[in-house]
C-alpha cells in the first residue's frame, strides 16, 4: 500500500505507531532480559548485564556462523560504553523490531493502523532499543508523548541500537549502542535464512557507519 498513502496518512500511522509504542512501554516487569527467562525467575536486575548478555549470545550465533564481522572491535565499544545503560531501572516491555514496515498492517479503505505481526523479539529492557527510535519522524514523537532520545546518555544506548541515515539525535549517547546489536542480528539472521545479499551489504555499511561513530564518544 506505500504508493496509496499521502504525506498526511503517513504521519498519522507514524503518530499511532508512536502511541503504540508507548503503550506497549508501559508494560513492565520485575527484572530484564529475554521473555522466557523472566517469565521462569533467571531474568537479571541489571539492563546492562541483561543486554550484555544478549548482545553475546548474537556475537556467538555469529561466530557459528563463520561470518565475517570485526568481533574484537565490537566487544571493545560495547565493553566501554555499556555503563549508560545502568540508568536503565525500569524492565519495560519493548519489541526490538517495532516499527518495521514489513511487520505493520493497515486498513485497506482507511489506510489506518489495523496491527503489527512478528513479536518474537520481545524482551524486558529499554524502550529505546525499539526500531522505531532509530530515526523517529516528529508524528512518532508526537504520538509517543513525548522524545525519548534526547539526552547524551541515550545518544550512547541508541548506538549500541544508530539512524539509518548515519545521523545521530541531537544530544543523545544511548543511540548507539542498540543499533550496533540490531544490525549484527540483521547480518546473522539472513546468513542462517540465507536471505537477500544486497540487505547484508546496506546493514554492514550501517554497522561500520555505526562502530566509527562508537569509537568516536566519550562515555560519561
Amino acid at each position: 500500500m506505500e504508493t496509496m498513502l499521502t504525506a498526511e496518512n503517513r504521519r498519522e500511522i507514524d503518530r499511532q505507531l508512536g502511541r503504540l509504542a508507548n503503550i506497549i512501554g508501559k508494560q513492565m516487569a520485575v527484572s530484564f532480559g529475554l521473555l522466557e527467562k523472566v517469565a521462569s525467575g533467571t531474568g537479571s536486575r541489571s539492563w546492562r548485564h541483561a543486554f550484555i548478555t544478549l548482545f553475546e549470545g548474537v556475537l556467538r550465533d555469529a561466530e557459528d556462523m563463520f561470518i565475517h564481522l570485526p568481533y574484537t572491535e565490537i566487544r571493545q565499544e560495547i565493553a566501554r560504553l555499556a555503563s549508560v545503560l545502568e540508568e536503565i531501572t525500569l524492565p519495560q516491555l519493548v519489541i526490538v523490531d517495532f516499527g518495521q514496515p514489513s511487520q505493520v498492517i493497515l486498513d485497506p479503505e482507511s489506510k489506518q493502523l489495523s496491527g503489527v505481526i512478528d513479536l518474537g523479539s520481545a524482551v524486558w529492557g529499554d524502550v529505546l532499543m525499539a526500531e522505531i527510535f532509530e530515526n523517529p519522524s516528529p508524528a512518532v514523537l508526537e504520538g509517543f508523548g513525548s522524545n525519548p532520545t534526547n539526552g547524551r546518555s541515550k545518544k550512547t544506548r541508541l548506538l549500541l541500537s544508530v539512524c539509518p541515515d548515519g545521523s545521530s539525535f541531537p544530544g543523545s549517547l544511548t543511540v548507539f549502542s542498540y543499533a550496533c546489536y540490531r544490525y549484527i542480528y540483521k547480518i546473522t539472521e539472513q546468513y542462517y535464512r540465507k536471505t537477500n545479499e544486497a540487505d547484508e551489504i546496506q546493514v554492514r555499511r550501517r554497522l561500520t557507519a555505526t562502530l566509527a561513530k562508537m569509537a568516536a564518544m566519550e562515555c560519561e
